[in-house]
């Protein structure tokens, strides 16, 4: 301890103590002088006397300082110094590496930052790592999940089916009721929840569609979680009877009334029913679920809010499943004993719901997962592809890392009289070594300093592509301090690894030749062919690991290329759609079909539209399916569509036979459908299909019976559901047809003569004067829309493409600096073989041959490496093969055409060199 301090203070006061140090050893000088004088000597023989018995002054200083100080420290701090001031000197250098391996390090972070949001990240809430949720996994059913085969009759939620079977996070509410009762052993709390994804919320007179959260009493209680202003919904909210109590977000709060405080107690109409906003979340708290972020909470069983969705029998349903569930272990319970003790209570409970043998032979069975990280939906859905970017960036630093030694390499010719002169002066080759990695620490530092910069840009826009207009987008990613870590680390790493191999090779021992000056020694002459040099070797690994960037980058751009020359069977263009909710708002079920008949009349009256029309969902976007019956045969895989009238002309899908649907065909008239000529060829190849009948059942059911419809038209196919797999049979029905309790959500599809987002503001004009309290939401063009559906091959391709550039340009600048490394080195062959007659033709193809066969050795590494990877993106591919000859040879194409473009600079500048300067050299 005491030796540590000392140092300490010899740190802290170094420049006193190097003037003590100093002024004492003149001190002892001046003696010997004076004792030397005494004896007889002359001035000038005491003095070299006296210097001669002192001893090296200057040594003896440098081990005063090993004794007193921390030398390694003091020789970094000089190692530093030089190495800013030889960055400086070298700006251009400094320049081009820093920079390349900023977009490196920077592309490297900003993926980071994502999968740090997405997979790393816990809630902000405390303890989060005693959380779990609650699921079950189960075989696949025979027939996709039907009643007769599988206990999960109905459904509200996301199951996910694999190969091994299907898995999912949703429950009957009685299930919830049992497993609360018998989990207080392992569980110190078990809540439920249900997210909705837009409800109708109306303050001082503006509505708005938000997200919401219907939550069981002890959700915050079981979340730990601590109101921001008021109190939060506990156990007396979440029963029927009680008072309707809201508790809002701490941003909306802020936006729709200044601040949490000014919230409590407002008066809230949610879906048309009044509420009280009791209190207020803590800011950094979203929900459940990164993928959401719900703005307000209410209780499950307080009102009739959610069962005007569900119905009451939903709570009571044992086969319809649609409440997730999460659950606190208990202190010093672990995940396997709380799973082992709750998956026999649920396989008694779920074996009571089984109908038959087929339901009772595949039950599914209950799992606990961890929950510190919440819901793995964003995990589920970016989690694949943001491992694709890594391995990408991961490319793309390693690339750039390969380039950064070359140009270390350029520059030891340069320096290399340099080295030599300090190995002979007796400075250690470690040493010197140890100053070259610092300075390759610097620059990765500089580096690492710019890639944050990039990386917060690089963030902005992978957000954008990512939520490409969608409004709901929550993912967000930002700088903390993991994020942070691991840019230093990753630095420091770069520094250590381009660093390391041009400071070994700089500091070899061959002093006499680089003393000398000489460009090529005899020796290199004669070992040129017999092994690869360093750089030759970066330049094949940069081509390689290129090359499997330009062959992923034209997988992706074909296959958006695939993706968007898919025929649709309508016009995507000039076409506006929103979406309305009239139910939702508190709009009569009678008077529902009459306010969107009457506001599609307002919105054709407006100048520039041509046609108007809606549907329950826009085509692409749409899912609905209904049992279909025609001549008593169910037809298969068949989909249903609502539309309005002046469907088909508004889509510009083309009537083949009959009519399509009016605005005559209403309620009380005679049910009419319009099929696509698909489901006229499936089910009525024997002749016209125009005045049969066919029935559709479901929720278009009347009294138990199937609702009966007369086809009056058939239409072209059209894309119904997204643009990849197969096109179905679509049966089309006028809305106002269809039992009044299903009419709900409609979008509106408007056809217009220029830019559809010119004519918004008049759409929300028009709907506001309507009714004030029906929000205009997802107002977007219909080729938005599109684009959205495909919006991870849209990202795909365009951030694939912009990594080839990047590491195209990166191999380019590595590969120009080895080549003016090698014509540095060749200078006297070059002016040897100009000086005996060769041509300078001759002498840039003899370069440009080189460049050839290393290309080709990089090109045929990357290939192989190619085929073998791009399996792994095949699930991401359309149409496409994942080992597709063409786009790899258009990548090698494209990288040797730009290898040789990049070496043909160096080439010819070396052909003009004079050769008497280039043979003085010897």
């Amino acid at each position: 301890m005491t030796a540590l301090l000392r140092k300490l203070r010899w740190w802290l006061q170094r420049r006193r103590k190097e003037e003590e140090l100093r002024e004492e050893l003149q001190f002892h000088l001046t003696e010997e002088i004076g004792e030397r004088q005494a004896d007889g000597l002359s001035q000038e023989e005491a003095t070299w006397a006296a210097r001669r018995d002192l001893g090296n002054a200057t040594l003896m200083r440098e081990d005063a300082r090993a004794l007193w100080s921390w030398i390694l420290l003091e020789q970094l701090a000089q190692d530093i110094r030089y190495g800013l001031r030889g960055m400086f000197r070298n700006r251009t250098f400094t320049a081009l590496a820093a920079l390349s391996l900023a977009l490196g390090i920077g592309a490297n972070t900003a993926i980071y930052s994502f999968m740090d949001a997405i997979l790393l990240r816990s809630l902000p809430i405390s303890d989060p790592g005693s959380l779990v949720v609650v699921k079950w996994r189960s075989r696949p059913p025979a027939s996709s999940g039907s009643g007769h085969d599988f206990v999960m009759h109905s459904e509200d939620g996301h199951s996910y089916t694999d190969p091994s079977g299907i898995s999912a996070a949703i429950f009957p509410y009685p299930a919830f009721e049992r497993l609360q009762e018998t989990s207080a052993p392992v569980l110190s709390s078990l809540f439920a929840h249900k997210l909705a994804h837009g409800v109708n919320v109306m303050i001082n007179g503006q509505a708005e569609l938000v997200q919401a959260e219907y939550v069981s009493g002890d959700f915050f209680r079981g979340l730990a979680v601590s109101p921001a202003a008021g109190r939060l919904i506990d156990a007396d909210d979440d029963r029927v009877g009680a008072a309707p109590a809201a508790v809002l977000s701490s941003g909306y709060s802020e936006r729709r009334f200044g601040g949490a405080a000014n919230a409590l107690g407002q008066a809230v109409v949610i879906n048309n029913l009044p509420f009280t906003v009791i209190g207020v979340a803590p800011p950094e708290f979203f929900g459940v679920d990164p993928a959401a972020a719900p703005q307000v909470y209410v209780p499950m069983r307080v009102t009739s809010l959610l069962l005007e969705q569900i119905g009451e029998q939903a709570f009571v349903d044992q086969t319809y499943y649609w409440v997730e569930m999460m659950g606190r272990l208990q202190p010093g319970v672990d995940l396997a004993r709380a799973e082992a003790a709750l998956a026999a209570p649920f396989a008694r409970w779920v074996a009571s719901t089984a109908a038959n043998d087929r339901e009772r032979a595949n039950l599914p069975a209950l799992r606990l997962e961890a929950g510190a990280a919440g819901l793995d939906s964003l995990r589920r859905q970016y989690s694949k592809p943001l491992y694709v970017l890594l391995a990408m960036v991961g490319l793309i630093l390693a690339i750039a890392c390969a380039n950064t030694a070359n140009l270390l390499l350029a520059r030891s010719a340069a320096r290399a009289r340099e080295i030599a002169v300090r190995l002979s002066l007796g400075a250690g080759r470690w040493r010197v070594v140890r100053q070259l990695l610092t300075e390759s620490v610097l620059l990765a530092t500089l580096s690492g300093a710019l890639g944050i910069v990039i990386a917060v840009v690089g963030m902005r826009v992978l957000t954008q592509l990512l939520a490409n207009g969608q409004e709901a987008f929550t993912l967000r990613a930002d700088l903390n301090w993991h994020v942070l870590l691991v840019t230093l680390a990753l630095s420091l790493l770069c520094g250590v690894l381009f660093g390391v191999a041009p400071a070994l090779q700089a500091t070899r021992p061959a002093l006499m030749s680089k003393l000398r000056d000489r460009s090529v020694s005899q020796s290199s002459m004669r070992q040129r062919g017999a092994r690869p040099r360093l750089a030759q070797v970066l330049v094949v690994a940069q081509i390689a690991l290129s090359l499997l960037l330009l062959v992923a980058a034209g997988l992706f751009v074909r296959t958006l290329s695939n993706l968007q020359s898919v025929s649709l069977g309508f016009d995507r263009d000039n076409v506006l759609l929103f979406e309305l909710n009239a139910p939702q708002a508190g709009y009569p079920e009678p008077q529902v079909a009459d306010f969107y008949a009457d506001l599609r009349r307002r919105l054709s009256e407006v100048p520039g539209v041509r046609e108007v029309t809606l549907s329950h969902a826009s085509l692409i976007r749409a899912s609905r399916s209904h049992p279909i019956t025609v001549r008593g045969r169910p037809t298969q895989g068949t989909r249903v569509l609502w539309t309005g009238p002046r469907f088909f002309a508004t889509m510009q899908i083309p009537i083949l036979r009959g009519r399509e649907i009016a605005e005559r065909d209403r309620q009380g008239t005679l049910p009419v459908a319009v099929v696509s000529d698909l489901f006229a060829r499936t089910n009525f190849a024997d002749g016209n299909p125009i005045g049969r009948r066919i029935e559709i059942a479901g929720s278009l059911s009347v009294g138990g019976a199937p609702l009966v419809f007369e086809i009056v038209g058939v239409a072209a196919e059209a894309r119904y559901g997204g643009l990849k797999g197969t096109v179905p049979p679509v049966v089309y029905v006028p809305y106002a047809q269809i039992p009044l309790a299903q009419l709900r959500q409609m979008t509106y599809a408007m056809r217009t003569d220029s830019d559809p987002l010119r004519y918004a503001p008049a759409v929300r004009q028009i709907v506001h004067a309507a009714d004030a309290r029906v929000p205009v939401t997802n107002l977007k063009t219909q080729a938005a829309d599109i684009d959205q559906t495909i919006n991870q091959e849209i990202v795909f391709a365009r951030l694939c493409s912009a990594f080839a550039i990047l590491a195209l340009t990166i191999a380019c600048v590595g590969l120009y600096a080895t080549m003016a490394y090698a014509a540095a080195r060749r200078t006297n062959e070059i002016g040897l073989r100009l000086a005996l007659g060769a041509g300078r033709r001759s002498v840039i193809w003899m370069m440009l041959r080189d460049v050839f066969v290393v290309a080709v050795v990089g090109l045929a590494i990357g290939a192989s490496a190619a085929f073998a990877a791009s399996r792994l993106i095949e699930s991401f591919l359309f149409e496409t093969k994942p080992n597709d000859p063409r786009a790899v040879a258009l990548a090698a194409a494209i990288l040797l055409l730009s290898a040789l473009a990049a070496a043909y600079g160096p080439a010819r500048r070396a052909s003009r060199v004079d050769p008497l300067a280039a043979l003085r050299h010897e």
